[in-house]
């Protein structure tokens, strides 16, 4: 079975070896497969404890979403992987930042095309320069 967490408080989903999936409330020791819902079943059901199994052993995110504590490097970290680590965190920065810029350009462009449909709407005639105006920066050099 593969558990992975799905909410903060306990919420897990279990891959069952049926090709099934249910999701497991560890807190309330529930779980969306038939056998919790058949009374003759022995409460917990198998996914419940699969996933308390998996908990304890430190297998698995806690509830609370912290990794356990046997996931932790226990290796002292070096200067290389350190220097790595900033670069990869610099260059994800970097992307994020130049995407931020793409979605900013093509939000001023919508509402360029935004301003120029409603001066087109209400029939009013047609500017370029200004439907531009200043409130399109350089655009407005146009």
């Amino acid at each position: 079975m593969d558990i992975a967490l799905l909410y903060w408080g306990g919420c897990y989903e279990v891959d069952s070896a049926s090709g099934n999936t249910y999701e497991v409330d560890l807190l309330d020791e529930t779980c969306s497969c038939p056998d919790h819902q058949d009374p003759d079943t022995p409460a917990p059901c198998k996914h419940v404890r699969r996933v308390q199994l998996e908990l304890d052993a430190g297998r698995i995110p806690r509830p609370d979403g912290r990794l356990p504590e046997t996931a932790l490097p226990t290796h002292p970290s070096s200067e290389a992987t350190d220097t790595h680590f900033v670069a990869t965190l610099r260059t994800g920065i970097r992307e994020r930042e130049e995407q931020i810029a793409t979605l900013e350009a093509e939000i001023h462009a919508l509402r360029f095309v935004c301003d120029v449909a409603d001066v087109v709407e209400e029939g009013e005639t047609f500017d370029l320069k200004e439907v531009l105006g200043d409130e399109h920066g350089p655009a407005s050099q146009l």
